[in-house]
């Protein structure tokens, strides 16, 4: 714990407020063939196809351990050409909604946050349309900041339902309208962008918790961030995941992983009882290698100090797992396959 404490502080140290950590992997949008049925069920086709992305990140407060129980969350991507679609799924023992005007303190409630830059274009988008940061109300309401920088709510750009599927879990399931940087509150539909095949966008999802307060508790989102820049999304686009609209012949294809200035080499994948961990560059500092299930739950780690290492995953159940290597400048991700 107090090696990886030293770590975090490295970070902080060699961060600046410009810099942040970008999602390394893409994420592929699998195509709806018919429009889905936003009702909070999860029951259309598409859904099938998609794979399960973590919600697992806590950027407030930065790095905090969640209690059992408290949260966990997780989501799919979808589309058609005029509507990208989420479902997010999300474990939460307590909801709350305190503020009645959904313009004041939006970010205080339980709501499920959504970045999205239609063209990935990045740069700031606080005061202009050049990207989105919709928080999504138990209520339904959209709030993001106009030009002006005053709050508005956006509830006709999206269309929600959200559904109680067991205990303290919840399934949201959001169609999202696309609009370009000249979006108008005046003539929103002149600004309407259609989506196609390859299209590559921008996207985060996130989570504001609130537990027992009238102010967020903790802020959970899909991207590993840096300390200096953990809750500068709501500012910028820079920082946003990436998302490629993938054709609907493509079905088995649900994640690309970057192949390029890769950290460290992981091997053999499958796997059954060892995972081993080379390093390419013998100059990085210490590497933070974690390994969690596809609903964000932490179920390895460990230092790697030297050259190179192994994980044990014999206890491990088989089926898919994220593998996530952090040093103090980026972050190479895997997808590891028990057998």
């Amino acid at each position: 714990m107090f090696l990886r404490y030293l770590l975090f502080l490295f970070v902080v140290m060699f961060s600046v407020n410009s810099f942040g950590q970008t999602q390394k992997d893409t994420i592929f949008a699998v195509q709806s063939v018919t429009p889905v049925v936003i009702d909070g069920a999860a029951s259309d086709a598409c859904w099938e196809k998609a794979v399960w992305n973590p919600i697992s990140q806590v950027w407030i407060p930065y790095a905090a351990k969640m209690a059992a129980g408290d949260f966990e969350g997780k989501f799919k991507v979808a589309w058609d050409s005029q509507y990208l679609y989420l479902l997010v799924e999300v474990v939460d023992d307590m909801l709350s909604d305190d503020h009645t005007n959904p313009l004041q303190n939006w970010w205080d409630d339980d709501c499920v946050e959504v970045f999205i830059d239609e063209n990935r274009s990045k740069g700031n988008h606080e005061k202009n349309n050049n990207a989105f940061a919709y928080h999504i109300s138990l209520k339904y309401d959209a709030i993001d900041l106009d030009a002006s920088g005053n709050p508005v709510n956006y509830k006709n750009n999206i269309v929600v339902k959200m559904d109680t599927i067991g205990t303290h879990t919840y399934l949201w399931e959001i169609a999202i309208k696309n609009y370009s940087a000249a979006f108008t509150l005046s003539d929103p539909e002149a600004s309407r962008v259609t989506l196609t095949p390859n299209k590559l966008m921008g996207l985060t999802v996130a989570y504001c918790d609130n537990d027992q307060t009238t102010a967020r508790e903790n802020f959970i989102g899909s991207m590993y961030m840096t300390s200096a820049t953990a809750n500068n999304n709501y500012i910028t686009a820079d920082y946003f995941g990436s998302l490629k609209l993938k054709a609907s012949t493509t079905t088995n294809i649900t994640r690309e992983m970057e192949t390029t200035n890769q950290l460290v080499k992981v091997f053999p994948n499958p796997v059954q009882n060892r995972i081993k961990i080379e390093r390419k560059d013998n100059d990085l500092k210490v590497l933070t290698v974690e390994v969690r299930s596809l609903t964000g739950a932490l179920v390895k780690s460990i230092l790697l100090k030297e050259n190179e290492g192994t994980i044990d995953i014999d206890d491990l159940k088989a089926g898919m797992y994220l593998m996530s290597i952090i040093s103090d400048k980026q972050i190479q991700s895997e997808r590891i396959v028990k057998q």
